[in-house]
């Protein structure tokens, strides 16, 4: 949704600055331009004449309008630079199965399929029809089929393994990153008596590494954030 954003918003930007200067152009060196550009009246020609300026200001309507629309474009504007700083959470991880090929019945004959289907052609190492000593002949998807996991869900499973460390308060994990590239962002509460060290080895041993055996995963990279919870001193008597 935000990348879509971003490039409606620079094309509109791109539309504007290039209208903008041809229109310029064409007033600085007088060349023919349409009687609803802007500096149509000629070189001396202004932008917004007074008229124009102070066309509506006695209506009713105008200055709500602007004020309204200006109030919006401000809260439009604060929205869009509030998610350009904030790191977009990834939805889904792709999960490779491991289940290598995929058999599947080859047609052959007069129900041979489709010109160009995957199944319409039969293993090499059979007849022709399909037949053989041991049966019909069968193709291998070249592929794994592939899964979907919710991040939510991955997001989840690495907090409370996180989390399960004596001394950790809380954990929250945010994944970032692509579908296929995952990131995984840690953000650890450390309680009194805890140690950091320990705790990124429990989060390696934990909660990355079987998080990667588990989505096929070559790598997964981490950055872990700790801090400490607050507590009030305690007196001695």
């Amino acid at each position: 949704m935000l990348r879509v954003v971003n490039r409606i918003l620079l094309a509109l930007a791109g539309l504007l600055v290039a209208g903008a200067g041809t229109a310029v152009l064409l007033a600085g060196l007088d060349l023919p331009r349409p009687g609803f550009a802007p500096y149509a009246g000629g070189a001396d020609d202004v932008l917004l004449s007074r008229a124009t300026r102070l066309r509506w200001r006695d209506d009713g309507w105008w200055w709500p309008t602007v004020i309204g629309g200006l109030s919006l474009l401000v809260i439009c504007c604060g929205w869009w630079l509030m998610a350009q700083l904030r790191r977009a959470r990834l939805g889904e991880v792709v999960v490779d199965t491991g289940a290598g090929g995929v058999s599947a019945p080859a047609a052959s004959g007069a129900d041979g399929g489709r010109k160009g289907d995957w199944a319409s052609a039969t293993d090499p190492g059979r007849d022709p029809d399909g037949d053989g000593p041991e049966g019909p002949a069968t193709l291998t998807l070249p592929t794994a089929p592939l899964a979907l996991l919710r991040g939510s869900a991955l997001e989840e499973v690495l907090a409370q393994e996180a989390g399960a460390l004596e001394g950790v308060e809380r954990a929250r994990v945010t994944l970032t990153g692509r579908r296929t590239a995952p990131r995984a962002g840690f953000g650890v509460l450390l309680g009194p008596g805890a140690r950091p060290a320990a705790a990124v080895d429990h989060i390696e041993e934990r909660a990355l590494a079987p998080a990667r055996a588990s989505v096929g995963l070559a790598r997964l990279p981490a950055e872990i954030r700790f801090r400490s919870a607050k507590h009030r001193p305690e007196r001695v008597s």
